[in-house]
């Protein structure tokens, strides 16, 4: 045998490298990190390797490597250039390492860590640090931080005009639009990406290419385009076939994996055949790779075609195999409990209730394991999400062996816990940082007792999902389960067939969409001006004062209103009828949050205001009161806080994002100034409405009432939501958080969280898309949430843009029934009423909401 030099090792290893020889290059790469006498080299070898175990698919094999790299490194008080960016580029082999066996969390946290240090230390890096951190968040749920990760990382490669690599990163930005059902951005980003792949002229192309045909296929098979869809994803997998493409396993898995989904879409046994095949394909290479996550994921997917095809047998034994495989990866309980998951789901399918039930509630054990060593709010939140998919599951299962009481108790078993916890704790300074074990379950019994002495209707909706595993057309029925004050429970279900033309325009917008007048923007730059404004809608929306010739309507028509409530209230609305009592309580599920159901119309075409106080409810945990206030909340003129037409924000919502342009609110000032009088107070108007000012003020307030412009909720850059204030030249105390160009002209939900509002039980958030946010078992995380989590009792929020003059009359007459004697939600029916006669576009009235508690009455108290 030839010993050579290790010098000598790492130039044959990096010619085999660039030749794209991995399997070569990695044991090249190997010999020389033994043989190099000298430590920063050999990390650098040790570095290499690990890239080289990544394009092979050894991911236990990187993360070994990745870490002898470091281990070298940090027994070096170099800080040379080499030494840095060898650092940076093992610990961006760790970090994908990580996610791909499995350990998610540390995936992310690694992520994060090395995209401090290339932000911070060497730009070369960036894209790729936005992109590494991108996809650990992906994979754990945070699809709202991936596509801002995701965003910026196309916006860094573009900068350094390497056309392959932006390809690389549109993809990444397409998947995760797509994944929140962007479907213009993921329809752009795959057009661009495969231009730019197949107009570049370098060796690696192939694999881009391949990636963004694979994409591109994916797009097509959610456009319903089958056949077009089958087309790319056979050229791309045919770009793999060749000795260059079968080097690079992760992308020929994924290759593979995506053919046999545009397969299946087909529905043609020839085709589902051969789906199977491929599938089967990828299961045997992750077994002999030990690739932990393609492990479980091929059986899962394996065993959800053969359930497509009604071949039972073969899906439960391939279930099987993915949760055994799972219990074996030595990752945590996430993986088992997705596959008990899928286990049980085929289980139900088959008519097995009982034992579905059981590997069900098995899954259930798993995640609260899990969520057990949550170290956050926000976290416990997104864990609470995925164990929601297990009693979505455990819901249809009751449902067919006709259990629906028990298919209640397991709608609402994740409901609301985190929202409970805070407020029978107590107020404490912060969020809550280490959720506790959960309450008792609430109970069908409980339920129809609660209904009785609060003399309240309850209606409980649930979007279970689709029934069959390996369908992913999304949630096709509703459950709905109506409780009234006799003690009497009633399920019904509803079809969803025609719920998505109906939805308001304004939400639909949410999706996306282009202007084809005008000349493309690139989708990242589209997608980050949108996230500035805390929304992934293509054009931002708030309070509208200009003329009604100037606007087009984004609202919600008669029409939809119509087909709404055939789905949401025409089942259940004999049992309203018959309950005999006018107070209802929702609590919805889902995208159900942003739906207006003041407004859905009776059989007779009278709008549900009319004849009942609707109130929204996070779940039934925070649904009708028990006991409401006997007396009415005192309000001194010191005490009212209200605030008009701040002055508009001339910094962005974070550094590096565009500053919004905003219109005056005349309507919302002398909104302000009209409610203030009602209660013998000063509004804040203008200059005087800053933060510090009405934060200040906020606690010793017994109600507020913010009419001004607003950003709407959203996950993307985890603040849910934003109402916009006048300038003070104050930093904002979240530097560390949002960096060092954070403007003080926004309030924001970590702002309002360290307060005890339980003094303040009313806060009326007049702006656009108040109700807006992330819908979660938390409910919606929005500023009507974190409200509601700091003590206030009634938040008043609309669901879409408004206009600024209809907006004004129905507060104003919100706050005149208020003063007058009427409950918030009699007060909001009431307001609501007048407005409609004078504004009959539903667009301008409909999207009014109470959350919290419809029984809550103010007294003014005179001045001295």
């Amino acid at each position: 045998m030839i010993h050579l030099p290790p010098t000598l090792r790492r130039i044959q290893a990096d010619r085999s490298a660039k030749q794209q020889r991995w399997a070569g290059a990695y044991g090249l790469y190997r010999e020389a990190a033994r043989a190099y006498p000298q430590r920063v080299l050999a990390a650098a070898c040790w570095q290499d390797a690990a890239g080289m175990a990544g394009r092979l698919g050894r991911y236990s094999e990187q993360a070994d490597c990745s870490r002898r790299s470091l281990a070298l490194l940090n027994g070096t008080v170099l800080r040379t250039p080499l030494v840095r960016r060898t650092r940076i580029r093992a610990l961006l082999a760790l970090a994908e390492s990580l996610y791909r066996t499995g350990d998610l969390a540390g995936g992310e946290e690694v992520a994060r860590r090395v995209y401090g240090m290339a932000a911070g230390e060497d730009a070369d890096f960036a894209a790729e640090a936005f992109h590494r951190l991108g996809q650990a968040l992906i994979l754990r749920g945070q699809v709202g931080g991936a596509l801002t990760a995701f965003a910026h990382a196309v916006e860094t490669a573009r900068a350094a005009g390497t056309g392959l690599e932006v390809a690389q990163e549109l993809v990444s930005l397409g998947v995760a639009a797509a994944t929140v059902g962007d479907n213009a951005t993921a329809r752009d980003c795959a057009a661009e990406a495969e231009r730019l792949a197949r107009a570049s002229t370098r060796r690696e192309r192939t694999t881009v290419l391949a990636s963004a045909l694979g994409f591109r296929a994916v797009v097509l098979r959610r456009e319903l385009r089958g056949e077009e869809a089958v087309a790319h994803a056979r050229e791309a997998l045919t770009l793999l076939s060749g000795p260059v493409g079968r080097q690079d396993v992760a992308v020929l898995a994924q290759s593979r994996e995506r053919l046999a989904t545009c397969l299946l879409s087909c529905d043609e046994p020839q085709k589902t055949a051969e789906a199977i095949d491929l599938l089967r394909h990828n299961h045997a290479e992750a077994v002999e790779r030990g690739d932990a996550l393609l492990i479980v994921s091929s059986a899962a997917n394996i065993a959800g075609a053969h359930a497509r095809v009604d071949a039972m047998e073969e899906a439960l034994a391939w279930a099987e195999r993915a949760v055994d495989a799972a219990r074996n990866a030595g990752q945590g309980p996430h993986m088992a409990a997705s596959a008990l998951l899928a286990l049980g789901t085929m289980l139900q399918v088959r008519g097995e209730h009982a034992e579905a039930d059981l590997r069900l509630l098995e899954a259930v054990t798993l995640w609260e394991q899990v969520r057990a060593t949550t170290r956050n709010e926000l976290e416990h939140i997104e864990l609470l999400g995925e164990q929601a998919q297990v009693y979505r599951a455990l819901q249809r299962c009751r449902v067919a062996r006709g259990d629906t009481d028990g298919a209640l108790e397991a709608a609402l078993r994740v409901r609301g816990l985190l929202l409970e916890q805070r407020l029978l704790a107590g107020r404490s300074p912060g969020p809550v940082m280490c959720p506790g074990p959960p309450t008792a379950p609430v109970t069908a019994r409980h339920l129809s007792e609660q209904a009785a002495r609060t003399h309240t209707v309850t209606l409980v909706y649930s979007l279970p999902g689709p029934a069959r595993p390996g369908v992913r057309s999304g949630t096709t029925t509703a459950y709905i389960w109506v409780i009234s004050p006799d003690g009497t429970r009633r399920h019904h279900e509803a079809g969803l067939a025609t719920v998505r033309s109906a939805m308001p325009s304004a939400v639909a917008a949410h999706s996306g969409g282009t202007d084809g007048a005008t000349a493309p923007e690139p989708p990242e730059k589209r997608l980050l001006r949108a996230l500035s404004q805390g929304t992934a809608v293509p054009d931002a929306s708030t309070r509208d004062s200009s003329p009604l010739a100037e606007r087009d309507s984004r609202g919600i028509t008669d029409a939809q209103l119509r087909l709404l409530a055939d789905v949401f209230l025409r089942p259940v609305e004999d049992d309203l009828t018959a309950a005999g009592t006018r107070r209802l309580v929702v609590v919805p599920d889902g995208f159900l949050h942003h739906l207006p159901f003041n407004a859905l119309p009776l059989k007779d075409t009278t709008p549900l205001v009319d004849r009942f106080t609707v109130a929204v409810a996070p779940s039934a945990r925070q649904g009708p009161r028990a006991t409401a206030r006997g007396r009415p909340v005192e309000v001194p003129a010191s005490r009212a806080l209200v605030v008009g037409n701040p002055d508009p924000p001339t910094q962005p919502l974070l550094p590096g994002l565009p500053a919004p342009v905003l219109r005056a609110l005349p309507a919302a000032e002398r909104e302000a100034r009209d409610v203030a009088a009602l209660y013998g107070a000063r509004a804040l108007l203008g200059p005087e409405a800053t933060r510090e000012t009405v934060l200040a003020r906020l606690p010793q307030a017994r109600f507020a009432h913010f009419a001004a412009h607003a950003f709407a909720g959203e996950e993307v850059l985890r603040i849910p939501g934003a109402l916009c204030l006048a300038p003070s030249g104050t930093p904002d105390p979240a530097r560390e958080k949002y960096g060092a160009g954070a403007d003080s002209s926004y309030l924001r939900a970590d702002h309002i969280e360290p307060l005890d509002l339980t003094g303040c039980p009313l806060v009326v958030l007049s702006a656009c898309e108040t109700g807006w946010g992330k819908p979660s078992p938390e409910g919606n995380l929005g500023l009507a949430r974190t409200f509601l989590a700091t003590g206030v009792e009634s938040v008043v929020v609309s669901l879409w843009p408004v206009d600024d003059r209809a907006t004004a009359d129905l507060m104003t007459a919100f706050h005149r029934h208020l003063v007058t004697g009427s409950t918030t939600g009699e007060a909001l029916r009431l307001a609501v009423c007048e407005t409609r006669r004078r504004h009959r576009r539903p667009e301008d009235w409909a999207g009014f909401s109470l959350l919290g508690n419809a029984d809550l009455r103010l007294s003014p108290v005179a001045r001295a």
